[in-house]
């Protein structure tokens, strides 16, 4: 007997519906296109971004809720030595990447920036970076924001711990922690799924849980691994409904949709890989009037990204000239291609186990067809970007969002050497099956030297972000601090605004001096170090503007840092002669003094 939703989707009418439902959001999406400018358009997204991703989480979860009886007894089928096998390594790998690899910042200040954009939406429900914040209380008050490039779905994900917890950096790592162990199941769960073979899924797990950038950028704040595991959820959720065609799996595969979008600009590849997928293995889902019904759901609340992505897509993104060209082609490929064999900062056995899995595996064409859609696009996107080499400052981060296509192929490759040596090895089966875990192991471990050290890069930022918590802790708790990186202070709870206030709002300034008794800070930081002449000429101006006097100060190479209470100069000369301090006087000053008369 159908349900009164399966009679409806069954109407002769409802193809004419669904029509006009698909027409409407397009037609929103070009309304917002072309009745605003992209200013405005970032000021109403501040809003609308937020209660859109607050809603769209919301139905992730109910969606879970529905699939929950079938998760069950899913669950009930690693109730036995394999699970327990899995469960052993999956902590195995939370405790590598939480407490082994540096739990530190690798890109600043970007990382301040997602963490004060949660902090943002959690306690006043918009997105977008602080240039000009306070505490009154303990009660935040971001007095100004500025509409960040990058998509919100990072943040929103941290704001749900500040929410809860407070805000404190430690809660960003802790949640990246656990989305990259999650990624280590989506591995072993994805390739079950798609082979049925538990060797070849463990060893997509252990492939996956050991490449050494997973492990470094697992514990830190960048938004790489959250678009990781989306992507690999949304993978993972299509797989599910086309095996069993079980509504649950269409609602959370609609709802995760527009949800792994908005992770990175380049996390909406996803959805030419799902229908990459749909056209391999199930071409008539493309006919169903329940699939696209589901769909304009995912298309409602895909709206505000889209109108994101084109509010944003003026910004240079740091580029100079074009973002993207093919004259990026050559170089980008022959670093980012390099990087998967030479075996310097990714294991190149994975690799040849990735090429042996594609070349040698039993498994379908389709299916290998698939996964390398995936990794191409994922790849590909980047050779194209003026930034998009692995070897231009920490953009290897990358490279996380095609490790799980490559992790998948490299399982199947494992498993099929261990099948091959099987028939020659006159052994038992579990010879082979160690010797497969020790090739991977081993392969791993010589890189471990690398996960567990810091390393020079970004050593300068590293340092200024060390020294400024340092040196807040001589100021009082009510002051404020002009600097450069706002974002970063105001995580710690402390007053800051941008640093070029200083110079375009004087008056502002001498309010703040007056509100907070002479209690603002000129933080002489990172940017003032570099050769940047716009930077420099910033510090160089407040230099000249305001009377600065040292608090603290530290040196890391050759680059200093300091923080420098601010007065003005006019004050400061009342306040000398206030003490007695005066200018000495000329002999013709004297001359008149002695002879000045009332009157005269």
């Amino acid at each position: 007997m159908k349900t009164r939703l399966g009679k409806f989707f069954d109407n002769r009418f409802f193809p004419v519906l669904l029509l006009l439902g698909h027409l409407v959001v397009i037609g929103i999406l070009l309304y917002f296109i072309d009745y605003y400018s992209k200013t405005g358009l970032e000021n109403i997204l501040m809003k609308w971004i937020p209660v859109n991703l607050h809603i769209n989480f919301f139905l992730v979860v109910s969606a879970l809720i529905f699939c929950l009886p079938a998760i069950r007894e899913h669950i009930k089928n690693y109730l036995n030595r394999k699970g327990i096998l899995i469960a052993a390594f999956i902590a195995a790998v939370f405790m590598l990447s939480s407490f082994f690899a540096p739990r530190d910042h690798r890109i600043y200040y970007d990382e301040d920036i997602y963490a004060n954009i949660g902090q943002n939406i959690a306690l006043k429900t918009q997105t977008g970076l602080c240039n000009y914040g306070t505490f009154e209380y303990e009660e935040y008050y971001p007095h100004s924001l500025s509409y960040n490039k990058e998509p919100s779905g990072w943040p929103y994900l941290i704001s749900l711990l500040f929410q809860v917890f407070g805000v404190n950096e430690l809660y960003a790592f802790f949640l990246n922690n656990f989305l990259f162990t999650g990624s280590v199941m989506l591995a072993y769960l994805i390739t079950w799924h798609m082979t049925g073979n538990f060797y070849a899924s463990f060893f997509s797990s252990l492939i996956f849980g050991l490449i050494p950038q997973n492990l470094m950028w697992g514990n830190t704040i960048a938004a790489e691994p959250a678009a990781a595991f989306f992507a690999g959820l949304s993978f993972l959720a299509l797989i599910l409904y086309l095996k069993t065609y079980k509504t649950s799996y269409l609602f959370l595969l609609m709802t995760l949709l527009p949800f792994s979008c908005q992770m990175r600009p380049e996390s909406g590849l996803i959805i030419p890989v799902l229908a990459a997928y749909i056209l391999l293995f199930s071409p008539g889902l493309f006919a169903d009037r329940k699939f696209w019904a589901y769909l304009l759901f995912a298309g409602v609340l895909i709206i505000p990204h889209l109108v994101h992505l084109y509010a944003v897509s003026g910004h240079s993104w740091g580029a100079e000239e074009s973002k993207f060209a093919l004259s990026f082609f050559s170089n980008n490929f022959s670093v980012n291609g390099l990087f998967y064999i030479n075996n310097k900062e990714f294991p190149a056995v994975f690799t040849t186990l990735a090429f042996s899995g594609l070349i040698f595996s039993k498994e379908s064409i389709r299916q290998k067809a698939c996964l390398m859609t995936w990794f191409i696009l994922f790849c590909g996107i980047f050779l194209f970007f003026y930034a998009g080499s692995y070897h231009y400052g920490a953009d290897v981060r990358f490279s996380l969002l095609t490790f799980l296509p490559l992790a998948i192929l490299a399982g199947t490759g494992a498993d099929e050497i261990r099948r091959r040596l099987e028939s020659f090895i006159p052994s038992p089966r579990s010879t082979c099956i160690f010797l497969m875990v020790f090739l991977i192991l081993f392969s791993a471990v010589r890189f471990f030297n690398m996960v567990h050290r810091e390393g020079q890069e970004a050593w300068g930022a590293r340092y200024d972000h060390k020294y400024a918590k340092e040196f807040i802790q001589n100021i009082p708790k009510r002051s404020i601090v002009l600097s450069q990186n706002p974002a970063m202070f105001l995580l710690w709870g402390q007053n800051s605004i941008q640093t070029y206030s200083g110079i375009e709002e004087p008056e502002l300034i001498k309010q703040l001096i007056g509100k907070y008794q002479g209690h603002v800070y000129f933080h002489y930081n990172y940017w003032c170090n570099t050769k940047n002449i716009r930077n420099i000429r910033l510090c160089d101006a407040i230099k000249e503007k305001y009377v600065l006097t040292e608090v603290a100060t530290a040196r890391e190479q050759d680059h200093k840092y300091g923080l420098y209470k601010i007065s003005l100069k006019d004050e400061e000369a009342k306040a000398q002669r206030h003490k007695g301090i005066k200018k000495p006087e000329t002999k013709n000053q004297k001359h008149q003094t002695k002879d000045h008369k009332p009157g005269t």
